[in-house]
């Protein structure tokens, strides 16, 4: 896992390359979602990646998906309600991309309910979110995204009830 790209693959080792005129050894990665692309991570920049969860992990993430408090951070400024949930995703954990989805997912439905069009950023943010959340899902599981949302539909009826 690499920050927000999700699950990646180690393409190169100790990969010698000049960025800005520095010499640096880097990690090659190669994004498994449809975003894709070429990520160059140096190698003294490791502790931004880590492995994917454990089945039994994930499952038990799962299970725990309904008990998943929301975050309530609010602030009047939307950039900085945006950077609170933007960070929490940074933190490259599985549990806290489960909180901004599911806390984004009460915000757009509770603007729903009012008949408001949903916030763009909400939106950004669940989708971002969710993905990250499904390509580890799907990794540790080794199956298909859609079946990794039927099971966690299972678990709970509204998890990630937005996406298509």
């Amino acid at each position: 896992m690499y920050a927000n790209y999700g699950v990646c693959i180690v393409t190169k080792t100790n990969e010698p390359l000049s960025f800005g005129g520095a010499d640096r050894r880097y990690y090659v990665l190669e994004a498994t979602r449809k975003r894709g692309g070429t990520v160059y991570v140096p190698m003294d920049h490791e502790d931004f990646l880590r492995p994917i969860l454990s089945r039994n992990a994930v499952l038990d993430l799962v299970d725990r998906f309904p008990l998943i408090e929301t975050d309530d951070f609010k602030d009047s400024n939307s950039h900085t309600v945006e950077d609170h949930f933007k960070q929490m995703l940074r933190e490259n954990d599985c549990l806290q991309a489960m909180r901004v989805a599911k806390t984004m997912r009460e915000r757009i439905a509770e603007q729903e309910s009012k008949r408001h069009i949903p916030s763009s950023m909400y939106t950004r943010l669940y989708d971002q979110a969710v993905g990250l959340v499904l390509s580890e899902f799907s990794a540790a599981l080794d199956m298909p995204e859609d079946e990794v949302m039927r099971i966690m539909h299972e678990s709970d009826p509204d998890a990630l009830a937005r996406m298509a």
